[in-house]
């Protein structure tokens, strides 16, 4: 079989490249019996070896010539079944099967929550790659169930498959200049302090995060960090003001993308992980922090609940600060019995979650035999 995978994400350092990465290296491990071929518009510099039945079609051009060129370029290579791993199906080729992962339509639920741009592309070519699927792959029951809602798909043509975690600091070693060097950059050196990671965006809810923390602080004089690590996204202005504007600016610090090591130390020593998003399909940094025997605190919406389990800590009220703020300080005044409660809860969570699994499960859709022909 012929499987085509658009990989046009593959070098993102977060969410759907990590997504596509990481599915791309396991079945590059599993499957030596089905031909491959991976469509970029931009030149895909892989960081792993390819086996022989993985082909690269990239350097196709910018986005909207790739999006034209590919069914040319699906019928040159015989493809059998075409996956879109990130929304866009191009057009309708009777002869090859389609499958779409949809991450969570965030787009849809909230007015204001990607760039102009972002929202018009998926608005104009989401609902038509929709139709083109002959199956769905939804990374959450959140994200299927919201599929459903919207778009009125029958449930038969949806499948669940969740992400995995690989990100384990114990296989990450740091050596004392490099921790000191850590300490002293971010200035967290014998402090205690509370861990934030993703894109720094409005969707991600940063600012009752940081309204979170200067509550805490008033109420309790608490000596506490706050570490607000990832790469700046869309509309991130209002964050930064917002820190800027702290009457605790000094004990915020914002540190844009961290490496393996940095992300490895703040996992390991931070008081907990906080992730108050308004909404995800799925929610990779709280499986992070629990393999790492990290403390979470999220929010009780979309898949977070469903990720986090019994291992993680919830508030209700996405957008009440005082919430958030009380629940973190429920967190930090945890008894070490309770902590390690959570924490061993938090390691059999992630064993539900593998890029092995992901990527078998994954395999198994794109084999699926199509009924209307």
């Amino acid at each position: 079989m012929n499987i085509g995978i658009d990989a046009r994400t593959y070098q993102y350092k977060t969410g759907i490249g990590l997504y596509v990465a990481n599915i791309i290296k396991e079945l590059n491990k599993q499957d030596t019996e089905n031909q491959y071929f991976l469509y970029s518009p931009e030149e895909a510099d892989f960081k792993f070896k390819l086996n022989d039945n993985f082909k690269i079609r990239d350097k196709i051009g910018g986005k909207l010539k790739f999006y034209f060129r590919l069914p040319k370029l699906l019928k040159q290579d015989n493809i059998d079944v075409y996956w879109g791993t990130n929304y866009i199906l191009p057009k309708k080729d009777k002869n090859i099967k389609y499958v779409l992962t949809i991450h969570d339509l965030a787009i849809k639920k909230f007015k204001t929550i990607g760039s102009l741009k972002t929202t018009i592309v998926q608005k104009l070519l989401l609902k038509k790659s929709i139709k083109r699927a002959d199956k769905i792959i939804a990374i959450s029951k959140a994200t299927k169930e919201d599929i459903i809602d919207i778009y009125k798909i029958p449930e038969e043509r949806i499948q669940v498959i969740y992400e995995g975690t690989n990100f384990e600091a114990k296989e990450i070693e740091i050596s004392e200049k490099q921790k000191e060097e850590i300490e002293n950059k971010l200035g967290i050196k014998d402090k205690k302090f509370i861990f934030f990671l993703s894109t720094i965006e409005p969707r991600k809810n940063i600012e009752t995060l940081v309204r979170a923390f200067n509550y805490m602080k008033r109420k309790e004089n608490i000596d506490l960090k706050l570490i607000l690590s990832g790469g700046l996204g869309w509309n991130y202005d209002t964050v930064l003001e917002l820190v800027e504007n702290s009457e605790f600016k000094e004990d915020i610090k914002m540190t844009g993308f961290i490496s393996n090591e940095e992300k490895s130390y703040l996992y390991k020593n931070a008081e907990c992980l906080v992730y108050p998003s308004l909404y995800e399909g799925f929610g990779l940094p709280v499986l992070e922090a629990m393999s790492n025997k990290c403390l979470v605190v999220t929010a009780n919406n979309s898949s977070l609940p469903e990720v986090g389990g019994n291992a993680a800590f919830y508030y209700e009220s996405v957008l009440n600060y005082g919430e958030l703020g009380n629940k973190i300080l429920e967190v930090i005044n945890l008894n070490k019995e309770e902590k390690e409660i959570k924490i061993n809860r938090g390691l059999e969570q992630v064993k539900k979650f593998t890029w092995d699994k992901c990527a078998k499960e994954t395999l198994e859709m794109l084999k699926f035999e199509r009924t209307d022909k």
